[in-house]
């Protein structure tokens, strides 16, 4: 993850991720790879935007075909995306604000 972050930090993180991970397809985990190496970190936040984004559009549509399952896992992608985006957005501002 980021070098900067104290070590609770450094620790919520990292859950975050795997929770994330854990979720999420093996093609979207590649991509996070090939972003960001072993480390994910603010140069996945416009991916993960994004996920977050489309994992948010799908809910009202597969909950109007009656697709619960599938309703549930993206609830559980946005429930996942949202604090680590937040995460990673403020482990970022302490990065930016280390280097003036």
């Amino acid at each position: 993850m980021t070098k900067h972050l104290k070590q609770p930090e450094q620790k919520q993180l990292t859950h975050l991720v795997e929770r994330y991970l854990g979720l999420e397809s093996m093609e979207v985990t590649e991509e996070l790879l090939e972003l960001c190496g072993a480390h994910l970190d603010a140069r996945a936040l416009p991916f993960l935007r994004q996920r977050l984004k489309e994992e948010g559009t799908q809910i009202p549509l597969l909950q109007q075909r009656g697709y619960i399952r599938m309703r549930e896992k993206s609830e559980q992608l946005v429930a996942s995306l949202e604090p680590l985006i937040a995460a990673l957005s403020q482990g970022g501002q302490r990065t930016e604000e280390g280097r003036v």
